[in-house]
């Protein structure tokens, strides 16, 4: 496990893998840039290649790649394990990973859609029923290698046949029915029967090939729904899985291209022909988090969804959510109005070159704007500029000047015009464009360490400010851990005798809070990184005067509750006691007024 990591790190830099998500700007000798875990105006994420870390100072989240990649996509050690692996091109094993795990509940439903899978496949080439099913697939244009390969299976119209099998295995009612194989009238009794029934069955795999879902499509006439789909459990969100990605995930990296679709055969079809590159939203509308899915492996994407005009809204739905997470997008326009399933099966058509000829979607979408209006018209003009303006607004500045150059030249507009035209404009609130770039609980105000973290941070970068606080730091106010620190640095600079070049931060607690401290060094790097010897301890000793100054004043704060307390009781011998303390404390010699630079 250490060599895999090890391996693993000497192939990513921390510093290209967060570029990959956050636009980074050089900061002395770090890169700073907005947080991905929280909403913020000012940049408080700090990227060190030095140290091989990140750290938002706001939310208090980062670590090395391995972290950054769990916080980032919600995931295990082992899956991010896996996401970099391929990133570095490393072959992870998970399955000998995942032994020397204990087994936990996501195992369970993992094995139930695992057994539900392999039974379902069993049925489609070992039944009667099942050989039917396979002429339709075999019509459809399906290989058996390719029916096999994706694990396509098939559900008897019975209301009894997986359920007692998958139970006989040791799997609990509620998971079945959690996952949405089984329906019930009521749970408590044993009155449950299967979900799908008479249909075909697509496995959905996650992104590691992991079984964990099921798209079931309707076998009989005028039966409903067309498309049965699992609900959202512990291992399945429709949000955040795509379709063939597993399947394709390798050829996406290697072709720096993912090919969009709506349907599992889009998918499919396409695969057994050549083109590898290929994924589907499945039915629902393209979501953020798959958005930056597919961000993980490429930045380039080809839209190919149906020509009607439904198919027209899920591509300019998509169109937006994928620019807000920067990538470029062209789509597919000469299928002749139809699917890439039925263009390869039908017409035997040469979907490759198809998608090499696919057009950048802002060029589409004019185009299909000049033919849905009249151009000759004042208000057929005006459609196609305010329909445009969302396009414009996610462009770049220079793909925003091309694009207005052509606009104008279709409109037979004067480019200055048109530029009035757009900054006059203003998005509706519920415009997708709009939609897309709101940012929840956004807030300018970027949390701020305590003293004592900026204190022991200066302490961690630069240990030539030992010797200045000696005798100075009041350990009974620190917690344990900065008690623990404290304590290791003494004694590391007792034993150097001459002075402490560099802390060993391999031994004793450094090593055992190795990521506090490394997050406590990164920041008075990037706070005090262009400060002077002299500066650095002025403001050590600022420090000092501010540590007392704050915990004075908490004293004096419990006193004269103390005091308030004492006069409510009568007590006046206790009174005197507080009255006096408090007099000493107040008469204490004052503080520098200059504060530090927090």
């Amino acid at each position: 496990m250490a060599d895999l990591v090890d391996d693993i790190k000497a192939k990513i830099g921390i510093e290209e893998l967060v570029s990959q998500y956050v636009p980074l700007k050089k900061a002395g000798r770090n890169l700073k840039g907005l947080c991905p875990f929280h909403s913020e105006k000012t940049p408080s994420f700090v990227v060190s290649p030095e140290k091989q870390i990140c750290y938002c100072f706001g939310c208090s989240r980062g670590g090395d790649i391995f972290a950054f990649i769990q916080e980032l996509e919600s995931v295990s050690f082992t899956e991010a394990l896996q996401i970099l692996g391929d990133k570095a091109g490393i072959k992870v094993d998970a399955s000998k990973l995942e032994k020397k795990a204990p087994k936990g509940e996501k195992d369970i439903y993992f094995r139930a859609h695992e057994l539900a899978c392999s039974f379902f496949e069993e049925k489609l080439h070992g039944t009667s029923e099942g050989k039917k099913v396979l002429d339709y697939l075999y019509k459809r244009g399906l290989k058996d290698e390719t029916i096999k390969e994706f694990r396509i299976g098939f559900a008897p119209d019975s209301y009894d046949s997986l359920h007692p099998y998958l139970l006989k295995k040791g799997i609990p009612k509620n998971v079945l029915y959690k996952s949405g194989l089984v329906s019930a009238n009521n749970l408590a009794d044993d009155n449950i029967y299967d979900k799908y029934r008479a249909r075909l069955i697509f496995p959905i795999f996650d992104y590691f090939g992991k079984v964990c879902g099921f798209g079931g499509r309707a076998l009989k006439k005028d039966q409903a729904p067309k498309y049965l789909n699992s609900p959202e459990n512990l291992i399945y969100n429709k949000s955040k899985v795509l379709y063939g990605l597993s399947h394709a995930k390798k050829v996406v990296k290697e072709k720096d291209l993912l090919i969009l679709v709506e349907g599992y055969f889009d998918v499919i079809l396409p695969y057994q022909s050549g083109v590898r590159n290929v994924v589907a939203t499945s039915g629902i509308a393209l979501s953020d988090a798959q958005a930056k899915l597919i961000k993980r492996l490429t930045p380039n994407v080809v839209t190919c969804f149906d020509n009607d005009d439904a198919g027209f809204e899920a591509t300019k739905r998509s169109y937006f959510v994928l620019r807000s997470q920067d990538l470029n997008v062209r789509t597919v326009d000469e299928m002749e109005g139809k699917d890439p399933a039925d263009f390869i099966a039908d017409d035997g058509g040469d979907f490759e070159n198809v998608i090499s000829r696919a057009r950048d979607f802002e060029d589409v979408f004019v185009d299909k704007l000049i033919g849905d209006n009249n151009i000759e018209t004042i208000s057929g003009r005006a459609a196609i500029v305010r329909e445009s303006a969302p396009l414009y607004a996610r462009m770049s500045p220079a793909a925003g000047d091309l694009f207005m150059r052509a606009l104008a030249r279709k409109l037979n507009l004067k480019e200055s015009v048109l530029y009035d035209e757009m900054r006059n404009l203003r998005l509706k609130a519920d415009h997708p464009a709009r939609l897309v770039n709101t940012k929840k609980n956004d807030s300018s105000d970027v949390l701020r360490f305590g003293v004592d973290n900026v204190f022991f941070s200066l302490l961690l970068e630069y240990p030539f400010l030992f010797p200045l606080i000696r005798d100075k730091a009041d350990l009974e106010n620190f917690d344990n851990e900065f008690k623990s620190i404290y304590n290791e640095l003494t004694t590391q600079y007792n034993h150097a005798q001459g002075g402490v070049e560099v802390w060993d931060f391999d031994r004793g607690v450094l090593s055992d809070l190795s990521d506090k401290v490394s997050f406590l060094r990164l920041y008075a790097e990037d706070l005090y990184g262009e400060f002077s010897k002299e500066m650095l301890e002025n403001e050590l000793l600022k420090l000092v005067d501010r540590m007392g100054q704050e915990r004075r004043i908490s004293k004096l704060k419990n006193i004269q509750t103390e005091i308030e307390q004492a006069e409510k009781s009568g007590d006046k011998e206790r009174l005197k006691v507080l009255l006096e303390e408090q007099m000493r404390e107040i008469n204490k010699k004052q503080l520098c007024p200059e504060q530090p630079n927090l």
